[in-house]
């Protein structure tokens, strides 16, 4: 009798829930197909604007330009997780017993857009700066399941648990009751990259000493921001472009990768720091991933499972935390900043950057530096 009248009680909150999924599922079927319409008539103008030859042609990198592959800012290695069997690269600079600050890129980067912040922080810190997988030097398993959340929550687990600082935290494992002491590192994360860190500092608190996120939302906060402020969905139009198949890989490479190119070094979209701006070179080091057979795909299958779960709202991570961003990035509203103060504890420290874009680490590397030593509790870095 108690059973069904909670049942009952609860019938009117799951027909809500169920309206809300409802809803939400034909706002992203409608955005999608707008932005692949847009996105189409983009490359039909490039195609009237260049021509059928040179629109269809595309470069494969043979070579990685210099600093991508060589040991200019640290040491490449690979890492094979125990679970999967899958191989990760990474870059690696600094002392081997000293902490494990662990840098996590987005798209469509790599581990080179932390270049700057090897060199700053090698001296004192063991800094891992990491190809998630489908990316860079790092094993792209096939189809869209193998990029899917908790998978790749599951891989920087694996790395912390190899790589990180011991003598962290002691847990109580739930299978054999023994107490054990966990690995940690300092979690730094970008873009895709502080998104993984933001859910994976609230699922494994004990394994992250501090956590850093640069320009990445929370999850939970995107849809009722967007609602509130439309502006947002022509920011975020490519997340819809890539819900559908093959056609974003298609547009991409047109014109030897004309999109990509236009999202890092558009005038709109670029590095706004005029001493920072990518070089063609620099460009190219994130071209020669991408511009292999199949390179485009992974790193957008990370985007076609966005929408396939509902946020689970979380505690705020206890991890001491720091949130930056830049006031004129172009993809990401600066009004969302504070929207994620209830992701947070009140304790965390939030920092906007005026006048940096995006891509804060390659944007501005020294304030970001000198920020980053603040919240670490340690050293001085001059312009």
């Amino acid at each position: 009798m108690l059973l069904s009248l909670c049942s009952l009680l609860l019938a009117p909150t799951r027909l809500l829930l169920a309206l809300w999924r409802l809803v939400a599922h034909l706002g992203v079927t409608v955005a999608t197909v707008a932005a692949g319409v847009a996105y189409g008539l983009w490359g039909l103008g490039v195609l009237l604007r260049r021509g059928p030859r040179e629109t269809f042609r595309w470069r494969v990198r043979d070579r990685p330009p210099p600093g991508l592959a060589d040991g200019t800012f640290g040491e490449h290695r690979y890492l094979h997780l125990k679970d999967s069997g899958l191989q990760l690269h990474y870059v690696t600079r600094g002392p081997t017993m000293a902490p494990l600050m662990l840098l996590l890129h987005g798209f469509p980067q790599n581990w080179f857009c932390w270049r700057y912040l090897l060199q700053e922080f090698g001296t004192r810190y063991r800094v891992v700066a990491l190809d998630l997988r489908g990316y860079g030097a790092s094993e792209k398993p096939p189809g869209k399941d193998s990029y899917r959340l908790e998978i790749l929550l599951e891989d920087i687990r694996q790395v912390i648990e190899v790589l990180g600082t011991p003598n962290g935290d002691k847990e109580v494992t739930a299978s054999s009751g023994v107490t054990a002491t966990s690995p940690r590192c300092i979690l730094v994360g970008h873009d895709w990259g502080g998104l993984l860190a933001w859910e994976f500092a609230a699922s494994h608190p004990v394994m992250v000493e501090k956590l850093v996120i640069m320009d990445a939302p929370h999850r939970s906060v995107m849809a009722g921001f967007t609602i509130c402020h439309p502006s947002q969905l022509i920011r975020s139009s490519y997340i819809f472009l890539f819900q559908l198949p093959w056609l974003p890989e298609l547009l991409l490479s047109l014109a030897d990768f004309e999109l990509v190119k236009t999202i890092l070094t558009g005038p709109w979209t670029r590095i706004q720091n005029p001493l920072r701006q990518l070089t063609e070179q620099e460009v190219d080091a994130y071209l020669y991933s991408l511009s292999q057979p199949g390179g485009l795909t992974p790193p957008i299958n990370y985007y076609r499972n966005l929408f396939r779960d509902t946020p689970i709202p979380r505690e705020p991570p206890p991890t001491p935390t720091l949130l930056l961003w830049g006031t004129h990035d172009a993809f990401l509203d600066a009004r969302l900043v504070p929207c994620l103060r209830h992701c947070l504890r009140p304790t965390a420290r939030i920092c906007l950057l005026p006048g940096a874009s995006h891509w804060l680490p390659e944007d501005q590397p020294r304030p970001l530096a000198r920020l980053l030593d603040d919240f670490l509790g340690g050293g001085d870095h001059h312009p």
